[in-house]
């Protein structure tokens, strides 16, 4: 039922979880264990391990690009959902591979040597930026690309090869492919957003006309948990929410949530692409810290259409979203009010 809370799939077994303190991990975690799976959460540091450990997990300590460390967190497990990852909107990959694809082939090399089943990576719509043709009506026939635009893409586009390229008798993988994963409160993409408009730094590329497809994370957990029975291994699969919105109303719906009204000013997109550029010079050299305010990236994702097709996750996973997008800017708003007005000590 639209709205109803993700329903991930039947028990079967133990499931390690990586990257389980991240933002959809801390989700998934907890949606795991309601559904009745023995769920192991790998975890870094010890703040981590008791939030998965009050979640009703087995915390167990395990990094991605460290192998010695990976084969006890492995080990009895008959799915591994691979969420960990680094996110960053740098056009350069060099910083995101020992995390994003070395980190994702040492998982593959642990969990075939520990005789798991079924291997799950969250991968990214974003992996088809840099298509030489406009990004409508695309699906999973199209080819996956690696973008100059972002070393975060060309990273994920590898190690998303590598999964699928993996898969075999003894062990089946499979990569959901999500677009924009919003619905939290610490969404640090959102969060981003938010900065730039109370610096009045954001400009809508073309005034945000162009049509895109997100996925609330309650739609993407609900994807993943049906990946453990369902979908063919060696297979990748998109997921969104129903149906397309322009970025101008999307936008306008998170920043809702915020208290915050989107802005009027915008650039066009080829202004926007150049400014972008200039930037990235510009703080490559200074060696400035942190992403500028308009980044290659962004702009890539917001000037053209990104509109793609999950036909084959609704056929082959049984896949329907659970929430509306009017349900979750409805939720986060609420859970944004939650986090500025404190409970009533009267009440």
């Amino acid at each position: 039922m639209p709205g109803s809370h993700p329903n991930p799939s039947r028990p079967v077994g133990r499931v390690l979880v990586t990257g389980a303190s991240g933002t959809i991990g801390r989700r998934l975690v907890p949606a795991l264990v309601a559904a009745g799976h023995q769920v192991r959460a790998m975890t870094r540091s010890d703040a981590a391990a008791q939030t998965a450990a009050a979640a009703g997990a087995e915390p167990v300590y395990g990094d991605v690009t460290d192998p010695a460390s990976l084969s006890a967190a492995v080990r009895g497990c008959l799915v591994v959902i691979h969420a960990a990852g680094r996110m960053g909107a740098s056009p350069a990959v060099e910083p995101f591979l020992p995390v994003n694809v070395t980190g994702t082939r040492n998982m593959l090399a642990v969990a075939a040597d520990g005789q798991v089943r079924r291997f799950i990576y969250l991968g990214a719509a974003m992996s088809l930026l840099g298509s030489p043709r406009p990004i409508t009506g695309a699906d999973e026939s199209w080819p996956l690309q690696q973008p100059r635009c972002s070393g975060y893409a060309a990273s994920k586009t590898r190690a998303d090869q590598a999964v699928r390229a993996a898969n075999g008798t003894q062990m089946a993988t499979v990569v959901i492919r999500p677009g924009w994963v919003w619905g939290t409160a610490d969404d640090p993409s959102t969060a981003s957003i938010v900065q730039a408009v109370r610096a009045g730094q954001l400009r809508l590329i073309d005034g945000g006309r162009h049509r895109i497809v997100a996925t609330h994370i309650d739609n993407l957990i609900h994807a993943v948990g049906l990946t453990i029975d369902h979908g063919a291994g060696g297979r990748g699969y998109y997921v969104f929410d129903d149906g397309s919105t322009t970025v101008r109303d999307f936008l306008a719906g998170l920043l809702q949530a915020h208290g915050l009204t989107l802005p009027e000013a915008t650039i066009p997109g080829p202004a926007a692409a150049g400014l972008a550029r200039a930037l990235d010079i510009g703080w490559r050299i200074t060696r400035r810290p942190g992403d500028p305010p308009i980044t290659r990236m962004i702009v890539e994702l917001n000037r053209r259409p990104f509109l793609i097709s999950d036909a084959r996750a609704r056929q082959e996973l049984r896949y329907q979203p659970v929430i509306t997008r009017q349900q979750g800017i409805q939720r986060l708003c609420d859970a944004m009010r939650a986090t500025v007005q404190p409970a009533n000590p009267g009440g």
